[in-house]
């Protein structure tokens, strides 16, 4: 599977990533000079290296191709003719000035599958307007029910919108694929970061519909179970979910306190939700008693659902991401780095790759190889290429 990405940022290319890890070979297209413009979101202290690119191209081979130029816009044309798929993720209209929109292209390539990521959608009143991860928590409602209250709103702490739509990208253009080699007809698809969002919102909307109360943030904690929420140990914060009158008997045995169960105010899910505060003014004190770790593994060996509240070292050094392999290492610019890999195992007979393909160090780093591999451009036409400004 050939897939060329017009792409920046991450609502795009976090889910061609997830394409390459499947095998597919996925060719970034970079502007002339910087490149994708995160490559350029870097601290002194990161020693020019971007956190954001590396984290979302792996596996991808990169090509500049200098669009407003007419070989650059040419050699484009030629890439997607011999493509299954393109994704995009520029602001709506860019690919359309560029002749490079699904409409144009679908006539002489009827099997493409053409996806385009955006804020808003293509369509509607808000499809020009510019759109990043915040805004997108902020207008789709996520960011109203994040926090510990109205007062101290919180966005979610990584781009969790854009790796969503990004997903939903990558499996929408997949199956796409997958019906263009069964009929032969391509297939254009338009994921909005906002609808994304708002689906994600689905419980909030359902429970707004029928109750007519407006959720609100709440911290850590869930609005129709109890206790569900992060608790203060003697070591560090755990998170603990009680999902069932049985795990709440369960819990009250392992924490010492079998007097709760029968409790009037906690005889069920709906009435420790509403007695919420007080039900936490009797755990917390019993809960502070517990190391962190004696406590997680008490719940666990019960049947509880429980975990350690883990910082990133924490994470990085997490015993069952380690024993499943999903950390590789990489070496970039000098520096020894964990690198985390693609979020499934596939069992059968094709074993996962070696080794990832380290995201390009540069803009274009692949350019050569591209145009060999899929168009098989020679050593001059490649040398005439560059002399023209097509590959910037």
């Amino acid at each position: 599977m050939k897939v060329i990405a017009f792409e920046h940022a991450w609502a795009a290319p976090y889910g061609t990533m997830m394409l390459a890890d499947m095998g597919a070979d996925v060719v970034k297209v970079e502007p002339p000079g910087l490149g994708d413009h995160v490559r350029a979101w870097t601290r002194n202290d990161l020693d020019g290296l971007s956190p954001h690119f590396l984290a979302v191209n792996r596996n991808k081979r990169s090509i500049v191709l200098d669009l407003k130029t007419e070989d650059g816009l040419r050699l484009a044309k030629e890439l997607i003719g011999q493509a299954d798929a393109v994704v995009e993720n520029f602001s709506p209209g860019v690919m359309k000035k560029l002749g490079l929109d699904y409409d144009r292209l679908s006539v002489d390539h009827p099997e493409l599958v053409y996806c385009s990521v955006s804020g808003f959608g293509e369509t509607g009143t808000y499809s020009h307007r510019r759109a990043y991860d915040l805004l997108i928590q902020a207008e789709g409602g996520l960011l109203s029910v994040t926090g510990t209250d109205e007062k101290s709103l919180a966005k979610v702490g990584t781009a969790v919108v854009d790796i969503m739509a990004a997903m939903v990208a990558a499996f929408s253009t997949a199956s796409a694929v997958r019906g263009a080699e069964q009929t032969g007809q391509g297939r254009y698809i338009d994921v909005s970061m906002l609808d994304v969002a708002a689906s994600v919102m689905s419980f909030n909307v359902f429970s707004y519909g029928i109750s007519g109360l407006m959720p609100t943030p709440i911290g850590t904690a869930h609005p129709l179970l109890a206790p569900y929420e992060v608790y203060d140990t003697a070591t560090r914060p755990v998170a603990i979910a009680i999902l069932t009158e049985a795990h709440w008997a369960t819990f009250n045995e392992v924490t010492g306190r079998q007097d709760l169960t029968n409790q009037a105010e906690f005889a069920t899910a709906p009435m420790r939700v509403a007695n919420r505060e007080l039900l936490n003014h009797q755990l917390r004190p019993v809960l502070k008693q517990w190391d962190a770790n004696e406590l997680v593994e008490a719940l666990a060996a019960a049947g509880l659902a429980c975990a350690n509240v883990n910082d990133v070292d924490a994470v990085m050094n997490h015993p069952q991401l380690h024993e499943r392999g999903f950390y590789t290492q990489w070496n970039v610019k000098g520096h020894n780095l964990t690198a985390p890999g693609a979020p499934w195992r596939m069992m059968g007979d094709s074993p996962q790759p070696a080794e990832d393909r380290l995201p390009a160090t540069t803009p274009g780093e692949h350019s050569a190889s591209v145009l060999r591999d899929w168009i098989g451009a020679g050593a001059a036409d490649i040398d005439a290429l560059h002399s023209s400004g097509a590959l910037g």
